[in-house]
């Protein structure tokens, strides 16, 4: 999800799931489609490309930090994917 360049390698998504992966490009979508399209859903990108760096960071000191966020992370994405059905 971090497309704008700053933070391929600490990236939380990529670090998590994989650059490719199909829970990415899940994510890709719905910032671009849903996110993009309003003032609020800007914020939160801005946010995350802010915070993303520092995250996955921390994640790579912490396995444990690291799941729980990959735990976070799961649940938005199934609430994404019930919303899209």
């Amino acid at each position: 999800m971090c497309d704008n360049g700053v933070c391929r390698k600490v990236c939380v998504f990529y670090q998590t799931y994989g650059e490719n992966s199909a829970e990415v490009e899940l994510l890709r979508q719905f910032r671009d489609e849903v996110l993009r399209q309003t003032p609020v859903g800007q914020t939160i990108i801005e946010l995350y490309y802010q915070w993303s760096p520092v995250i996955a960071r921390a994640m790579e000191k912490d396995k444990e930090f690291k799941e729980e966020v990959k735990e976070m992370i799961d649940e938005v994405l199934g609430l994404i994917e019930r919303e899209a059905e």
